[in-house]
């Protein structure tokens, strides 16, 4: 169980089998240095096998592990294991290990632990002759060893967090992409040059022949699509609020190939990071829905007061004659009355049509939905 739990620890560092690097070689190195010796390793203890993330004075890259000296290291609670004369100790001249490796006849190795306490693998340093460390070399190689093991520590937890920030990055990418609209981060340049940090995939849906890959490569082209009557003011607006750093809206149009106009607003906001450059956050959404009802709403309100208008005017008047009638005959009466039924069917007629007309324009606006 022990053993489960010490690989399944090792596995987590996702080390095995990797690129030499160049904080563990200089480790090594120094080992050699420090100890006087020619050879100088770092091994992590596989299922069956030591493998050696570096190695110094020695060209192998693994040895199987019933060969290797640091299995005492992994089955005894040992701070450092020296063995001064491998052929003549009588705990090891026996040892297959030794027998496997006839050229050694001197080590000492130092696990290198991991914090739950697992032996992740060793330090180690050897001779082809019998030696002896030193007390102060004893302490260097412990304090090596440390270093080793805080590099694999320090290691795992960057890799975990870049694994974390590239996991929650592409999250929100796909967040992005499905939100209803666009969302950018764009850099304009002093020049007005443009490249975008980020795009959503919504800017495939502002026009039929637009590709997220191409406006992303190729920032300009989405001018091109913009109605020519609002290229201009568009240009216009976006530098000025460059220069200004303010808030940016622009509403403009785009005309779809089947010959739809699409309205679109642009919100961004800036943030200068040098003299030369400038970040926009922002959003394009279609407003087409909102202007249609914008339309619509001034049509109700020009019907309104000229429509109306007419039959208002008519009561207006009956009104008057009636305040200036001193003696109204039964004949008058019905008279005016059949004119107040004329406007009032009037006034009638218009409102329901006005509610017609408002009812398919929501029966059309929640079928787009």
């Amino acid at each position: 169980m022990l053993e489960k739990e010490r690989l399944k620890e090792l596995y987590s560092y996702q080390i095995l089998d990797t690129d030499p690097e160049l904080e563990l070689d200089e480790i090594t190195q120094l080992a050699s240095l420090i100890c006087g010796l020619p050879i100088a390793l770092i091994g992590l203890v596989d299922k069956d096998r030591q493998w050696f993330k570096s190695t110094f004075g020695i060209a192998v890259s693994e040895i199987p592990r019933k060969e290797a000296f640091c299995h005492r290291l992994i089955s005894e609670d040992l701070e450092l294991l020296e063995i001064e004369n491998t052929h003549a100790d009588e705990r090891f001249k026996n040892d297959p290990v030794v027998a496997a490796a006839l050229h050694i006849q001197f080590y000492a190795g130092v696990p290198l632990k991991s914090p739950a306490g697992h032996v992740l693998g060793t330090l180690c340093v050897m001779d082809t002759q019998p030696n002896k460390l030193s007390e102060d070399q004893k302490k260097g190689l412990l304090l090596l060893a440390k270093k080793a093991t805080d590099f694999l520590n320090t290691r795992r937890t960057l890799r975990d967090q870049k694994m974390h920030i590239d996991l929650s990055a592409s999250r929100l990418k796909q967040i992005m992409d499905n939100v209803p609209g666009v969302v950018f981060q764009i850099r304009i340049a002093s020049n007005l040059d443009f490249s975008f940090d980020f795009l959503s995939k919504g800017i495939e849906d502002v026009h039929p022949d637009i590709e997220q890959q191409c406006v992303v490569e190729n920032p300009i082209k989405f001018i091109d699509y913009i109605h020519p009557e609002d290229k201009k003011e568009f240009l216009q607006t976006v530098e000025k609020a460059a220069n200004t750093l303010s808030s940016y809206k622009f509403t403009f149009r785009i005309v779809w190939p089947n010959g739809q106009t699409k309205w679109f607003k642009l919100r961004a906001s800036p943030k200068k990071i040098d003299n030369e450059i400038i970040l926009w956050f922002g959003t394009l959404l279609d407003v087409s829905g909102i202007m249609e009802y914008e339309s619509i709403l001034e049509q109700i309100t020009f019907d309104i007061s000229h429509v109306i208008r007419n039959p208002l005017t008519n009561l207006q008047g009956l009104s008057t004659v009636l305040k200036n009638e001193d003696k109204l005959s039964e004949c008058d009466l019905r008279n005016y009355a059949e004119m107040i039924s004329i406007v009032i069917e009037e006034l009638d007629i218009f409102t329901r049509k006005l509610d017609q007309f408002y009812q398919l324009k929501i029966a059309d606006h929640q079928a787009r939905i």
